[in-house]
């Protein structure tokens, strides 16, 4: 799995998510803070599927009962 890709993803996040906090703190007007949610809700859809698509490739490969399980997760979602 592509754990620095990931990794570097997530790192970005964080300061979306900083960024975001600190604009709400200093009270930013809300056509300032929206795009802000938006773009860190993207990136973290953009993780998330990446995520995913190579832990569904390593599932595959692996272990048929993880793939199962997966798929339990995501559907209780």
């Amino acid at each position: 799995m592509t754990n620095t890709k990931i990794g570097n993803r997530l790192q970005r996040i964080k300061g979306q998510l900083e960024g975001l906090r600190e604009g709400i703190d200093r009270n930013d007007s809300c056509d300032a803070v929206i795009p802000q949610f938006l773009a860190v809700k993207g990136a973290l859809d953009a993780a998330f599927a990446t995520y995913m698509e190579d832990a569904i490739k390593q599932c595959s490969t692996k272990d048929k009962g993880q793939i199962e399980k997966l798929i339990k997760i995501l559907i209780k979602k």
